[in-house]
């Protein structure tokens, strides 16, 4: 037996008996309510709602695999435990007491477990294919796949809401600075975001706004802060940037960071740091009041207008500095933009929104994400060959969360779907339903 089942299988009821409950000392037992799962330090289930023998208790309960667990965790030592009304128990091998010298009512759940249910759980801890329930996947109805997308939708939003809120308590709730350190994380995608937000935390953005008529100077400043120029080059163009990046370092007395820190390794050429910082400067330099315009844009095609921005001439025959190639443009493609506006701009239009009581923001920002096309990744393949419906952003992003949070440590015992599952019915209907061949 593992912890956390033996948890789900409390809160959820799902202890195989028809007959009654008896407490270690004999008393009869009513689960009037489980209570409510306890995140915080204290008993693991909060505002339950237990009769034992004719007494109808209310209070907190807590669970073990073995009762002796309750000395081995010190519990006997806290009086936050003090006000238990039941203990629950997978087996009873001592008696035990708080922390005021109470003692109180244990239920040894053992006996009343179902087998059938362990087997499966264990079944699903042991799989090994691309998600835990991919054997039971065709068998989920379109509801079922609908409400799961829009619970994992809910969940990736608050939690990239959330790190945008972050990041604005640390910018003092500038919005342009918050703006502009977002965007810059979004440039660096998955593999440089971090050190990608920490270049551009290193350069004032009232600097770049002194040096924004100049693309040539805010190249200087990005891929000498970058760390990219303190090499000796045979190039004109990166040594006249390595000297101009040496004047602004004096004068504005700049740190550098360490350039080993950018990752280029098994990326396309396209996606390089030295790309994407080109680009970031280009869209410095060419735009005015982006934050602003992003917030009034309407459509999508508006959005991705804005980030249509032309690099520098040396670009064109670059990737890396001192390594020429066939001569093309490195404008931002749609496929970027797009990965911009779904990583970037909608939780940042959410958050202003919610945050200024501007809920018409919102709306636009989800009916965003509801238009882009859906993303194209190794991972949503996968969900593909297995049924899962994918329509638009909005369900790869929920697709993706569900197979990072939950597929992935198999955390099935949180997912809808693993519950159905331990009950024994992935479909969710009725046995009448399932007799009868009925399908919704």
């Amino acid at each position: 037996m593992r912890e956390e089942l033996f948890q789900f299988i409390w809160q959820y009821r799902l202890y195989a008996t028809t007959g009654d409950l008896f407490t270690s000392d004999g008393q009869f037992i009513q689960i009037v309510h489980p209570g409510y799962p306890n995140k915080n330090a204290g008993p693991d289930f909060l505002e339950a709602r237990i009769r034992i023998g004719p007494t109808l208790w209310a209070g907190h309960v807590e669970l073990h695999l073995k009762s002796s667990d309750w000395k081995r965790h010190h519990h006997e030592e806290d009086p936050l435990y003090n006000k238990l009304i039941l203990h629950v128990v997978f087996q009873h091998d001592e008696s035990i007491e708080t922390a005021d010298g109470s003692v109180f009512p244990t239920l040894e759940l053992g006996p009343y477990l179902n087998q059938e249910l362990m087997t499966r759980y264990e079944h699903l801890l042991n799989q090994t294919r691309f998600v835990p329930c991919a054997a039971h996947l065709n068998e989920i109805t379109d509801l079922q796949w609908a409400n799961l997308k829009s619970r994992m939708l809910s969940e990736r939003l608050e939690q990239k809401i959330q790190e945008v809120r972050m990041t604005r308590y640390r910018v003092k709730g500038n919005w342009q600075e918050l703006f502009y350190l977002e965007l810059a994380s979004g440039f660096g995608l998955h593999v440089n975001k971090d050190i990608f937000r920490q270049l551009a935390a290193s350069i004032p953005l009232s600097l770049l706004s002194r040096c924004k008529q100049s693309l040539f100077r805010i190249e200087a400043l990005l891929f000498g802060q970058a760390g990219m120029l303190e090499n000796e080059f045979e190039e004109q163009y990166p040594r006249l940037l390595q000297q101009e990046y040496a004047f602004l370092r004096i004068k504005y007395n700049l740190k550098p960071l360490q350039q080993e820190h950018w990752k280029f390794l098994r990326m396309r050429p396209a996606n390089f740091p030295t790309v994407r910082i080109a680009q970031f400067a280009a869209l410095i330099h060419q735009s005015s009041q982006l934050a602003g315009k992003i917030l009034e844009a309407e459509s999508l095609h508006q959005l991705e207008s804005l980030f249509h921005a032309e690099l520098s001439p040396y670009w064109l025959t670059h990737y890396t500095f001192q390594e020429a190639s066939a001569e093309k443009s490195k404008a931002p493609g749609q496929a970027f933009i797009r990965s911009l506006i779904l990583n970037v701009l909608i939780p940042y239009v959410f958050v202003y929104g919610k945050d200024n009581a501007r809920e018409a923001y919102c709306t636009k920002a989800m009916h965003w994400l509801n238009q882009l096309p859906a993303e194209s990744n190794n991972i949503l393949n996968e969900w593909k060959k297995l049924g899962a419906p994918i329509e638009h952003a909005g369900d790869s992003q929920a697709l993706l969360h569900l197979k990072t949070t939950y597929c992935n440590p198999k955390a099935c015992l949180r997912c809808s779907i693993g519950y159905q599952i331990m009950k024994g019915n992935p479909s969710g209907k009725h046995a009448s339903e399932q007799q009868s061949g009925f399908t919704s």
